[in-house]
């Protein structure tokens, strides 16, 4: 009886690798196949991607404390707020303590850290009607209040401020001088610099007449007022 032969996957694969003859591939087969093969995908965008997302992150980290410093009101704008809040609570509820000769009083000098070489004192259109310490935004000054004959109500307010800069797009001519112009919750202020000192004209006169005419309490407050640090 003759042996069967074996049609087994593993037989046929052995005879295949050890009967069959083997010819090696020409040179430039291989070259061909080599070339025509697809190669490997390059993403050509990622890098002018991360290029542009770092640019993104530098610009962003220097342009964030300006947007913070931007969004915050300036010296100026803070100052002029806290000065119309004390002139507000001063009409509505008068001064805390005053004197009605401010040049000669010591006890104005020493608590408010500002001595008054001269002081307007009043005139046939405004009257001095009284003399106090302020403390605003951790600094203490003297405030000086007027009344007009139209019974308008006139705060005169200094301040030191040696490094304050006034912004220079508010500026006014008025006579021989130029400060700056601040309009404030229907409020009106001169604002002007005076040595190391920075002072104050406040009122509720706006637009046409009033400005004309608080432009010429502004000449009289300024010309007749010398203040200066006492300390």
């Amino acid at each position: 009886m003759s042996e069967r032969p074996d049609f087994s996957d593993e037989a046929l694969s052995h005879r295949l690798q050890t009967e069959l003859p083997r010819h090696a591939a020409p040179a430039h087969l291989r070259a061909a196949i080599l070339a025509a093969a697809p190669r490997p995908h390059r993403s050509t965008w990622l890098a002018p991607s991360l290029a542009a997302l770092g640019t993104a992150a530098l610009i962003l980290l220097f342009l964030l404390p300006m947007l913070a410093a931007s969004n915050r009101p300036d010296d100026v704008q803070q100052l002029v707020r806290a000065v119309v809040s004390e002139h507000s609570r001063a009409v509505m509820w008068g001064t805390r303590t005053s004197t009605f000769l401010p040049t000669a009083s010591s006890w104005l000098t020493q608590e408010s850290g500002i001595a008054l070489a001269r002081v307007f004192a009043g005139d046939d259109a405004l009257a001095l009607i009284g003399a106090e310490p302020v403390y605003l935004l951790r600094e203490r000054g003297v405030a000086l209040h007027y009344r007009d004959h139209a019974d308008r109500f006139l705060t005169y307010v200094a301040l030191p401020a040696p490094t304050l800069q006034l912004p220079e797009r508010y500026r006014v001519a008025v006579a021989s001088w130029r400060p700056v112009l601040v309009q404030d919750g229907g409020f009106t202020v001169w604002v002007w610099k005076h040595g190391d000192l920075v002072c104050f004209l406040v009122s509720d006169m706006a637009g046409g007449n009033d400005i004309e005419r608080f432009k010429d309490y502004f000449v009289r407050v300024r010309t007749a007022t010398e203040p200066l640090l006492a300390y």
